[in-house]
């Protein structure tokens, strides 16, 4: 199965730093939520391995889901329902 990379052209969207922070706190704690709380294994996760995937490639499309929820852009959401 491939992966979504950071390469892939959905991650090409400019964001205000308002928005990145958004997406970023909503993203921490729908992580924690799900009971994973250890900064370490959260960097362990979202770390890009040299094919350009996250440590967990669930983890990208996670952030998609909440980036899409958070802006309001059912492409997005879309995306990271694979």
């Amino acid at each position: 199965m491939a992966y979504l990379r950071l390469t892939d052209p959905v991650f090409d969207r400019a964001l205000s730093l308002r928005e990145a922070y958004a997406i970023m706190e909503r993203f921490l704690a729908e992580y924690h939520a799900r009971g994973e709380s250890s900064t370490v294994e959260l960097l362990t996760d979202v770390g890009i391995v040299a094919d350009g995937t996250p440590g967990d490639p669930a983890q990208i499309y996670d952030f998609l889901r909440v980036a899409g929820d958070v802006l309001a852009d059912p492409a997005l959401s879309d995306a990271g329902a694979a």
